[in-house]
């Protein structure tokens, strides 16, 4: 089974969400939260922290798991954390960003679960 991580990065009732480039067969143009696969070894909370400084350059540290779950053959998790540092999106995964409240960010074509994250998240008051 792959590991993959997210971390859900959220400031002022907003998310951070991340326009899946063309490099990918999965949901490319789609939105979703910087993740991805674990390499070799990788705890999930290593692999989030990576993942995410891969992709937007923010420094993530994971606080607790909002989700988790199977897709294909993938056992993920979808982690809330404490998040700093400036943001600059790595180009060949990453078309755009953008900071979203709910309303909006229920609105767009979401990858994976991350639509069932965005109402987990107004739910429990976060977004």
């Amino acid at each position: 089974m792959i590991l993959a991580a997210s971390g859900i990065i959220l400031q002022d009732k907003k998310i951070l969400l991340l326009q899946r480039s063309n490099y990918t067969e999965n949901y490319p143009d789609f939105w979703g939260c910087p993740g991805g696969r674990a390499e070799k070894g990788e705890t999930a909370e290593q692999n989030v922290i990576r993942e995410v400084k891969e992709e937007c350059n923010l420094n993530f540290s994971p606080t607790s798991i909002l989700k988790t779950g199977i897709w294909q053959n993938r056992n993920y998790y979808r982690f809330l954390g404490n998040w700093d540092g400036e943001i600059k999106i790595q180009e060949f995964e990453v078309l755009d960003y953008n900071w979203f409240s709910y309303s909006e960010a229920i609105k767009l074509k979401l990858s994976f679960d991350y639509k069932e994250v965005i109402e987990l998240l107004y739910k429990s008051h976060l977004l």
